[in-house]
């Protein structure tokens, strides 16, 4: 049991790093605006909190929180998991005539938790990749020149 509360530990630890670096992203936004102002790559009239969304979209920790995400889901949803998976199994464990083969705690019974573990696990990192790659922002490369073009 203290395992696991040293695992919530560190999803939450994990989740106050991932802060950090939202946050850290988030301040140095105007310091590049005002660096890449000074360098002439960026007019002048640029309003600093536009600036901050695009650069955020852009350059912000979105793998390491979609990674985050995923990681906290899996982990606090594995023992609801395991628990409908098993109520499930005991549903169809007594359908068959409490066949010893079915019982809790055979090999077939622990294989088939381990596959549906890794059925979900699979079916989340689809649907997480489906979501990071269809609203992937552009580039700061890109967010540059689209600001030059709208503010020259």
């Amino acid at each position: 049991m203290w395992l696991y509360f040293l695992l919530i530990f560190a999803i939450l630890a994990w989740g106050a790093h991932l802060g950090w670096r939202w946050k850290q992203t988030r301040e140095f936004a105007p310091q590049l605006l005002a660096l890449r102002q000074q360098s002439g790559e960026l007019p002048p009239g640029i309003d600093e909190k536009e600036f901050t969304d695009l650069y955020l979209r852009a350059e912000g920790p979105r793998a390491a929180t979609y990674i985050y995400v995923c990681a906290a889901l899996l982990t606090l949803g594995l023992a609801p998991l395991i628990a409908v998976f098993n109520m499930i199994w005991d549903t169809f464990w007594q359908l068959s005539g409490t066949s010893p083969v079915f019982e809790r705690g055979t090999l077939i019974h622990t294989f088939s938790t381990f596959l549906a573990f890794m059925g979900v696990t699979v079916l989340l990192l689809a649907a997480a990749l489906r979501r990071y790659y269809t609203l992937t922002p552009p580039n700061l490369r890109q967010v540059i020149r689209n600001l030059k073009e709208a503010y020259s």
